[in-house]
């Protein structure tokens, strides 16, 4: 087989038994690993099932040989992570085809990633310029002030100056934290497998009823606004990292109050959709969206147009959405223009 893949201009590699074609693979850069299912040292699963816990090279396309063609045997490898089987004897064609759908496949989504990374890093480079001047206005101006003026300053208004810097700077670490973990959500939502692992590998727990209270307390004092709250949380344990539920419930919540004037209310209420999932409801009466405004959401698109741009608040919600995605949940808003917004929140329950 080597030589007729070799004479097919492909470059190939070959290992005597599955412990010695694993150091091969690591040492490697491969684009598709064909392996016999019966090898010494090493079974082709056992090497499979290795494989698949290098993170690094997990994703190479694995195709297996096998003389067995067992129904369960098949089964176990695909449970494994194979790509595709061959029954010996095969042809040469067989071979060829089987090769070629893989790295067809392969190329394929290659392609795919670096059109969404492409996309991903323009939509950072058009909306990144307009989000981060607010908070750096705030700095340059303050800081001209105290060049300027610092002789002439009382101790009141030099500490007036200093809190506005230091609000712009936190308001400024934030969006960039919040850009970066966006570009990260949005690489892992985009990978079908790394979803998949992530499910799989974390099974985190955490009460939403703890981490509203908290969250929405905060945020409550922060504004000023303890009194417009109104909570009927449940004491639920859900799927999902405590630090990602806390994320994901300090940006819409602060959502909720920034866009709402003082005396109007901000409501947060749960329930059971089934056994199954749990609906958490964030409402409040404000500003409102149109429906073309609330189809938008939860991508950078939204801040292709001014008027998004002036809300500022799409990116927190994109945020929300990606990680529900991640955990198998999701996201819902719905909203009357001018008067009231809700988002629902639909989580897996533990």
């Amino acid at each position: 087989m080597r030589e007729i893949l070799t004479t097919l201009d492909f470059q190939v590699i070959t290992a005597k038994n599955g412990k010695e074609g694993f150091d091969l693979i690591k040492q490697n850069s491969l684009d598709l690993i064909i392996c016999d299912v019966a090898m010494p040292t090493m079974s082709g699963y056992e090497l499979l099932e290795i494989i698949q816990k290098q993170e690094n090279i997990a994703s190479i396309p694995f195709i297996f040989l096998t003389a067995n063609s067992n129904t369960r045997d098949m089964r176990r490898g695909m449970e494994l992570g194979a790509d595709d089987y061959l029954f010996k004897p095969f042809s040469i064609h067989s071979l060829l085809k089987a090769i070629n759908t893989r790295l067809e496949k392969t190329a394929r989504l290659k392609k795919q990633s670096a059109k969404k990374l492409t996309e991903l890093r323009q939509n950072i480079s058009f909306a990144l310029p307009h989000e981060i001047n607010t908070p750096l206005n705030g700095i340059n101006s303050s800081a001209q002030l105290l060049k300027d003026y610092s002789n002439n300053l009382t101790k009141e208004e030099l500490q007036e100056i200093a809190d506005l810097i230091l609000d712009s700077s936190k308001r400024l670490t934030h969006l960039m934290q919040n850009f970066l973990l966006y570009a990260e959500l949005e690489l892992i939502t985009k990978d079908n497998d790394k979803v998949k692992s992530i499910r799989e590998s974390d099974k985190s727990e955490c009460n939403v009823q703890n981490i509203i209270l908290a969250v929405s307390q905060e945020i409550s004092t922060q504004y000023h606004r303890q009194s417009d709250l109104s909570l009927q949380v449940d004491s639920v344990m859900v799927k999902i990292a405590e630090n990602n539920l806390e994320k994901i419930c300090r940006e819409l919540i602060d959502n909720a109050f920034k866009y709402s004037q003082p005396q109007n209310s901000i409501k947060i209420a749960c329930h059971r959709q089934s056994h199954q999932w749990l609906k958490v409801s964030i409402f409040n009466e404000g500003k409102g969206m149109t429906k073309e405004e609330v189809e938008k959401v939860g991508a950078y698109m939204q801040f292709q147009r001014r008027k998004y741009e002036q809300q500022g608040s799409g990116l927190g919600i994109a945020i929300a959405q990606k990680m529900l995605e991640i955990y198998g949940g999701s996201l819902v808003i719905s909203s009357i223009y001018q008067r009231q917004t809700q988002v629902d929140m639909i989580l897996p329950i533990a």
